[in-house]
């Protein structure tokens, strides 16, 4: 059992486990689907194009999560939970490669198509993992791998270049999400009806507008 797990609710007969998990993790993906839905006039650019991916992959990702991996887990079985981890993995991927494009002219063809060719590689050594291992720290490490040590990095570098509004919101988004990683990992639980993973939840989600926020500005400056 998940330490102060959300006691299950009843809806007539049907049960419902970690209603306020699963309720938060609704919350989250609807935002995502609503970062990919409103930024689709900026497809044409190929990093934000990739990072509306990631929006959408980790919409998919969580609403998985909530009505397989929490709310009816009972039903359909742990390895139910792979289906969210899949997306995960592939969303943050594609915020990996959306950096990557979005600091090409900086760090150089040579180093572009390199990064590019490692991040393959560690791809397909992330899903090796994970459906070895069945574990979600597997989704946790290649979260912090891709999202410090190349969105944050990258997006770092674009700011200092171009004071560019889009990559410091994104900054914004990732420390977010960073503290969100700390809250799951060390169990900051209020309490059993506001968990250490509703927390994480609800600070993924203002993570993610604030991204949003930040590829919107990005229109702002596109159409002066």
């Amino acid at each position: 059992m998940t330490p102060f797990q959300n006691p299950s609710i009843y809806f007539f007969n049907l049960r419902i486990d970690e209603p306020i998990s699963s309720l938060t993790d609704i919350v989250l993906s609807a935002v995502c689907f609503y970062a990919f839905y409103k930024t689709k006039s900026l497809a044409n650019s190929k990093a934000i194009n990739l990072y509306r991916w990631f929006f959408l992959l980790t919409g998919l990702s969580t609403i998985f999560a909530a009505i397989l991996g929490h709310a009816f887990l009972y039903y359909f079985g742990l390895k139910i939970k792979m289906v969210g981890w899949i997306f995960g993995i592939a969303g943050i991927s594609f915020a990996i490669f959306a950096s990557l494009h979005h600091t090409r002219s900086f760090i150089g063809e040579i180093i572009f198509k390199q990064l590019r060719i490692v991040n393959f590689i560690e791809l397909i050594i992330a899903y090796v993992c994970v459906f070895t291992i069945w574990s979600f720290v597997v989704v946790e490490i290649h979260s912090a791998y891709g999202l410090l040590l190349y969105v944050t990095i990258l997006e770092y570098i674009n700011y200092k270049k171009t004071k560019s509004a889009m990559s410091l919101y994104l900054l914004y988004g990732i420390g977010i999400s960073v503290l969100a990683i700390f809250c799951h990992i060390f169990i900051l639980a209020f309490s059993v009806w506001f968990n250490h993973i509703d927390l994480s939840h609800s600070l993924m989600t203002v993570s993610m507008f604030i991204m949003y926020k930040g590829i919107k500005l990005q229109q702002v400056v596109n159409n002066k």
